[in-house]
């Protein structure tokens, strides 16, 4: 629950904005603000008019935080907290949190690209280009999705074409590391009723982490390689229809980092904890820090993404009839130095485990039925079919004798999932200024290995009330239900816990019940909004990360926990005080900790003060629990700003300084809390200098993280099953990590036309 300091704010905090909203409003007023209109309901509205937490960015709002790719989004939207590993996003919410990844790694909040799911936490990194908006909703939004929403959604909504004139922009971005970006957009109206938009975008540079091991730049990691067109048609040959026709592909390859992080930052032996490499072979360099390591087997991460939507809306006249239908492909590998080191070879090593291998094929149509009428009712309707087949496993590296690496798979993992579901969610005013809403879905999840499926059935429900308290001034109240589905481990791995008398085919779904209560305001004769919103999460069933040894290295594989329960406060903030100044704002309190969790014992970190037991009393340990622990990437306290002021250059346009920062409090980036997977408070600033000609050209320049503070965002502690210095017969428990960029800088023109 939230702790005695953060009820004192919470309360302060929404009884300053409930007077405000009460009395500043009573003649009301127009808003001097941005106006960002969003869908997250299935309708277009105002974001302030949504009962929900919503982050809603416009195109002037992304460009001003740099917001690229989903990695920034945790600078602007409160209490969302961005952890990756490799080439994966593991995003956290709300004491909620992604730890297995890959093709059964369904994501905890969901992603829509164009209304389309996206499936995996590998294709979450895509680049962000020529958007119109994006939404960042918190908590459970089951009722409106027929997809996974289990921990909020992010919705990103790109331009359509324009049937009015030509136009389009380029942009041209350099930076540290050799960074070289490009970017074109191109509307072409081809007729008054058919429409094409064209864009375009590459973007490379050096890596970030250097690898002292080689001379030179070609096996750094954390480069960038990447390949983005989009082509969108649009047809609209009368009032009432319109078909939309999207292409997308990407291309990256990298040498990314790791699959769960890149540096061995310490390790147990037997219960004893060190620092460094604990298992490293003998002659090993100690990595030198974050972003200096040294590798002597390179690295890569190869991923190809294709996608094809059709989109028809048609207006009934009491309602809109849209379908959505998409096929996307994915190919993807991912390989690395597994032995963290600048010692060993695949010639010592036959079989080294190195990374994993991809390659699925995804598949969904949603028809939904969205009420035109301006009565009291309110609703949407939709029908939901999704479907992956997917071919994934382990790869190893082997020796030919020829001085030669052989890269192979170490068998297939043929998985399929298939999802359907029907939702319903009404509005009803009950008076002008009292409306009651109510939200239903029913879902079918069939998911696993091919041969061994399984099924899930559960009914998702949702209920709130709205009131207006002035014109400007709303507060709302709501309990909503999630569901996240189970799935199925490797068949390797399954058979290798089989033969220990564990039972790990299958794993069950995660649910939450989510209460929330918020207030929307409009003050300062339009010149501010500020929302804030508490919730209470109760999370069971939910899934853990264990890791088991699997040809001489540590393969992942998931169990279901048990409990979490998080609670706190958000409050966002936006302000123009003059037409020259502009300041956001965010504030989250988080308190999340986990209830009744077990997970498997690792039996390097010995008893662990007790945690870890020897159910069985046959001298091995069994079970480890993490009550009273904090999930991964949940900090009690996290503040975001922004402030911008526009001098005024007459002719010459406008010049806008701008300092972005960030602070949060310590955290875990891991669910096991122990003291090197703990990362310290810390604050990050970004300083940007944008000059707008007023006309068609802006010139910005930027420096990211001033601090150059290392940012642990993504630890894991594991078995690596290998003992390297170690003595024969110990036990260790690694703990490895995934850091944040070190300071960047850049500079971009743009030319709009």
């Amino acid at each position: 629950m939230i702790k005695t300091t953060q009820r004192e704010v919470l309360a302060l905090a929404v009884a300053m904005a409930t007077f405000a909203g009460s009395s500043a409003f009573a003649e009301g007023t127009s808003s001097l603000m941005e106006e960002v209109l969003v869908t997250a309901e299935k309708r277009s509205e105002s974001v302030q008019d949504v009962s929900a937490s919503i982050t809603a960015l416009s195109p002037e709002m992304m460009a001003r935080s740099g917001i690229d790719d989903v990695t920034r989004l945790e600078h602007v939207v409160p209490g969302m907290r961005m952890g990756m590993s490799g080439n994966e996003a593991r995003i956290a919410i709300r004491g909620t949190r992604s730890n297995n990844v890959g093709t059964e790694g369904e994501q905890t909040v969901g992603i829509f690209q164009d209304g389309v799911y996206v499936a995996t936490s590998t294709q979450a990194l895509g680049s962000y280009v020529d958007l119109e908006r994006i939404e960042v909703l918190r908590g459970p939004q089951g009722t409106l999705y027929g997809r996974n929403t289990f921990g909020g959604a992010i919705n990103v909504i790109s331009k359509a074409p324009d049937f009015d004139a030509t136009s389009g922009s380029v942009m041209t971005l350099i930076g540290d590391k050799n960074r070289r970006k490009m970017q074109g957009v191109l509307n072409l109206p081809l007729s008054d009723t058919f429409a094409v938009r064209l864009v375009g975008m590459t973007d490379e540079h050096d890596g970030y982490i250097t690898n002292s091991f080689a001379a030179g730049t070609d096996d750094d990691l954390d480069n960038q390689d990447t390949t983005y067109i989009r082509m969108t048609a649009a047809w609209q040959p009368t009032d009432e229809f319109q078909a939309t026709l999207r292409y997308s592909e990407s291309s990256k390859d990298t040498n990314s980092t790791a699959i769960w992080g890149y540096q061995q930052v310490g390790g147990y032996v037997d219960g004893d904890y060190q620092d460094g490499h604990v298992y490293q072979f003998e002659g090993a360099t100690q990595d030198a820090g974050p972003w200096n390591v040294s590798r002597n087997e390179s690295s890569a991460a190869v991923l190809d993404d294709e996608s094809l939507t059709l989109e028809l809306s048609y207006d009934l006249s009491f309602a809109t009839a849209k379908l959505t239908i998409n096929q996307t492909d994915f190919e993807g590998v991912q390989f690395y130095d597994s032995d963290y080191s600048d010692a060993g070879s695949v010639s010592e090593q036959p079989g080294k485990f190195i990374g994993w291998n991809s390659s699925q094929e995804d598949s969904s149509s949603e028809l939904q039925l969205t009420s035109n009428s301006d009565g009291a009712l309110q609703w949407t309707l939709g029908y939901y079919q999704f479907k992956q087949e997917s071919d994934w496993g382990w790869i190893g590296s082997d020796y030919d004798g020829n001085g030669t690496n052989v890269k192979y798979i170490w068998g297939h993992n043929m998985y399929e999932s298939e999802s359907t579901a029907i939702y319903g969610n009404a509005t009803y005013s009950m008076t002008d200024s009292v409306r009651l809403i109510a939200g239903i879905r029913s879902n079918e999840d069939k998911k696993g290995r091919v041969g061994s499926i399984n099924t899930w059935d559960d009914t998702l429900w949702k209920a709130a009330i709205e009131v207006d308290l002035s014109e400007d001034t709303m507060v709302y109240g709501s309990v909503s239900t999630g569901f996240r589905a189970g799935g199925a481990n490797g068949a390797a791995i399954v058979a290798t816990l089989a033969a220990e008398g564990i039972d790990a085919d299958l794993y069950d779904p995660e649910f939450v019940t989510a209460y929330e209560a918020g207030i929307k305001t409009i003050l300062q004769d339009g010149r501010m909004t500020l929302n804030a919103a508490i919730f209470m999460n109760e999370y069971t069933d939910m899934h853990a990360q264990s890791f088991v040894v699997l040809n001489g290295g540590a393969s992942e594989y998931t169990m279901n926990g048990g409990e979490v329960d998080a609670s706190g406060l958000e409050v966002e903030m936006q302000w123009a005080p003059t037409d020259k100044w502009y300041i956001t704002a965010n504030v989250a309190f988080l308190d999340a900790e986990f209830g009744t969790y077990d997970m498997a014992a690792l039996a390097g970190l010995g008893s662990l003060g007790g945690r870890q037991v020897d159910l069985d009393a046959n001298g091995t340990l069994d079970s480890l629990s993490l009550k009273g622990y904090a999930p991964a990437l949940a900090p009690e306290l996290t503040v975001g700003f922004q402030v911008s002021y526009d001098i005024n250059l007459g002719d010459m346009g406008t010049l806008t300084p701008m300092l972005q920062g960030t602070y949060t409090s310590d955290y875990y980036a891991h669910d096991i809390n122990v003291a090197p997977a703990e990362q310290k408070a810390h604050t990050k600033s970004d300083l940007r200098l944008i000059w707008d000609s007023g006309d068609s050209v802006r010139v910005e320049a930027y420096i990211l993280n001033l601090e150059d503070e290392a940012v642990m965002n993504r630890a894991v502690v594991f078995g690596p099953g290998v003992t390297g210095t170690v003595a024969e017969g110990s036990s260790v428990a690694s703990v490895q990590s995934n850091w944040s960029r070190p300071r960047t800088w850049g500079m971009s023109i743009s030319y709009d036309f």
